[in-house]
């Protein structure tokens, strides 16, 4: 799923996606530096609030 992020316009991903992506965002936190990984925790933060409600998206704003 993360291939799927547009730098250059927005990318929205529900609920469903999140199954997909969450383990993606771990992944890619584990074999990063530091600085990334912080980054990616703080994403990994935002996917949680997504999961506790219905009707609330991620989104990526490219540009």
């Amino acid at each position: 799923m993360l291939g799927c992020v547009d730098p250059c316009d927005d990318t929205v991903f529900n609920r469903s996606q999140l199954r997909v992506l969450i383990p993606e965002l771990r992944a890619l936190a584990n074999g990063s530096a530091a600085e990334e990984a912080e980054a990616v925790h703080e994403i990994l933060v935002l996917t949680a609030q997504v999961e506790r409600k219905a009707h609330r998206y991620l989104v990526f704003n490219g540009d």
